[in-house]
């Protein structure tokens, strides 16, 4: 498949996907504009979604020729990339998994902690401090300031 008729498809998809996602964000209500209900993420999200999908349709149609760029026909990197992206994704299921076990803030810091030192090697100072002050962050801003249920997992917080 060229590249063109691969973006093609691509944008396609995006356009569906987000029109997939704003319909089904009308089975939740949508609000007001002082209490906005919790259709408006994902209404918002799914609008965004089309919009970028409709400006790659509108790009890839006016494109001249086909793209300089050669396509390998592979639909995962392969190597050391395939691997990051594995390894990427594998935490990513694993946090689910373990957080409501785990609790919140802890499982935010150790997928921070993962990434940090598997996808991208940090020393573990700096890997250990952005794993903190993420977790720390995302903890003020969820629990102190928009007052959310988190999992406390088995330390309770």
């Amino acid at each position: 498949m060229k590249v063109k008729n691969r973006d093609r498809v691509m944008s396609v998809f995006w356009i569906v996907f987000g029109l997939t996602i704003s319909i089904w964000s009308a089975t939740f209500p949508l609000g007001g504009l002082r209490d906005p209900g919790p259709a408006l993420l994902p209404l918002a999200c799914g609008l965004i979604v089309i919009l970028l999908g409709a400006i790659m349709f509108f790009q890839v149609r006016t494109r001249k020729g086909d793209s300089p760029l050669t396509s390998s026909g592979r639909l995962f990197p392969q190597g050391a990339a395939g691997m990051r992206v594995a390894l990427t994704l594998g935490a990513m299921v694993l946090s689910a998994v373990l957080l409501m076990s785990l609790g919140f803030v802890l499982t935010v810091f150790l997928l921070i902690l993962f990434l940090m030192r598997a996808i991208e090697p940090q020393k573990w100072s700096v890997a250990i401090f952005y794993s903190f002050v993420s977790a720390a962050g995302a903890f003020i801003v969820f629990k102190v300031l928009l007052k959310s249920q988190l999992p406390g997992g088995f330390l309770g917080f």
